[in-house]
């Protein structure tokens, strides 16, 4: 069963991994007003990997009833991200990336067409721009491609090749991106290392390692790495680094078997960056291991300030769980809020064990006025979480009908 769920995510990965468009032809012609002009936008993925786009009013609607996408919701390939007032479905097949948007009257409204060959990492700016690093995942070239997407304007406005080879004379062992984050005049990528020399792609253990860019030239600067813990982020998941308010950047090394990697005798932690620097902090180093969480870290989602939402897996439990279980249903994951900066812990409360996120996560959790908002599939049923931030107090939502996940929400304003 794994094995077949992990080629159709696969399949879905090196193609675009579906999230959301939207539309109308099947919405009604009468719509509720929406308040301060205001809404609220999910993709959904449903059990058979289809995915569709809906919108909301308010945040009630994320908590209350059912979720489905019958007679509302419109197939839409690429991976969406809310970027700059816009959802942006990011998709490397032939019909192009599409750039959406609110119309005067509060529909959501497609904009122009831009091809993309290829995504594998992804991550925002702070110039409200967001960063697409493209590959080829048979290792048959070592050039990936770092691009600046422009929301305003639906282009690129930089890209600039790179060669991500450990060794440049051995083309065959390679870095591979897990992820990106912009701070101030630097790209943080981090990645961890795979050898194709035989045709497959075998996943090598590292040490945590983050190659450097200037921003926006993306001209190379350095690779830097800690032993102190292993290969930073997952596969196409792009939630092992994270900037926080304070212009800090985080990152989230899990050393974990439900993450895809081999374990070593490192432990599953947090690095940091300082804001300006380009080395990692030695002074800094959050062992969740030896934490009371005693668990490994999968998936980090900011939620504002210098906190982190976290899911993690018990250490006993990730012994006996499958490679690569972050892409199962299987409730085999915990959660806990995180003060990067106090190194602080607060269990989330009231929401059960969990399933992994796929591949998807970077939009996955939108915060607001204090609360952050999730999907989760608890076993049996697969629901919207509402989480209070400083109590760690998780309450049920909606029921996601005919699906498992929403790989994405966000808020759009007209």
């Amino acid at each position: 069963m794994f094995v077949n769920k992990f080629a159709k995510c696969f399949a879905l990965a090196f193609l675009s991994v579906s999230i959301f468009s939207c539309s109308s032809d099947d919405a009604p012609k009468e719509e509720t007003p929406t308040v301060n002009n205001t809404k609220y936008v999910a993709s959904y993925w449903l059990a058979d990997y289809t995915q569709y786009i809906l919108d909301f009013n308010s945040t009630d609607q994320l908590m209350t009833g059912e979720i489905s996408a019958k007679g509302v919701g419109i197939e839409q390939n690429g991976s969406c991200f809310p970027v700059e007032n816009t959802f942006f479905a990011l998709s490397t097949d032939d019909e192009g990336s599409v750039s959406f948007h609110l119309n005067n009257a509060g529909k959501l409204t497609s904009g122009g067409k831009l091809a993309f060959e290829s995504s594998y990492a992804v991550g925002y700016t702070d110039d409200k721009r967001m960063i697409n690093i493209g590959a080829t995942w048979d290792g048959s070239s070592s050039d990936y491609e770092l691009m600046i997407y422009n929301p305003k304007t639906v282009s690129v406005d930089g890209r600039k090749f790179n060669d991500f080879s450990v060794n440049p004379a051995n083309k065959k062992v390679l870095y591979w991106p897990t992820g990106a984050a912009v701070s101030g005049d630097k790209l943080f990528v981090p990645v961890y290392t795979k050898d194709v020399t035989d045709g497959t792609n075998k996943v090598l253990s590292s040490d945590a390692t983050v190659r450097i860019y200037k921003y926006p030239s993306l001209d190379y600067v350095t690779t830097i790495k800690d032993t102190r813990t292993t290969a930073i982020g997952m596969y196409y998941t792009n939630t092992g680094i994270v900037q926080t308010e304070s212009g800090d950047v985080y990152t989230f090394s899990s050393n974990a078997r439900a993450g895809g990697y081999p374990v070593t005798a490192a432990t599953s932690g947090v690095l940091r960056i300082k804001k300006g620097d380009a080395k990692f902090d030695p002074g800094y180093f959050f062992d969740l291991e030896a934490s009371i969480l005693k668990g490994k870290v999968l998936a980090a989602y900011p939620l504002g300030g210098e906190k982190v939402f976290i899911s993690y897996i018990p250490n006993d439990v990730d012994k006996v769980s499958s490679v690569y279980s972050f892409l199962n249903p299987n409730p085999i994951f915990k959660s806990a809020i995180l003060d990067l900066s106090a190194k602080t812990i607060l269990a989330v409360t009231g929401l059960p064990d969990h399933g992994g996120d796929e591949f998807f996560g970077l939009g996955s959790l939108f915060v607001e006025n204090g609360k952050a908002y999730k999907s989760f599939v608890t076993g049996e049923q697969a629901r919207v979480y509402q989480i209070d931030i400083a109590t760690g107090t998780a309450k049920a939502g909606a029921l996601i009908k005919e699906g498992l996940y929403l790989p994405s929400i966000g808020k759009l304003t007209y």
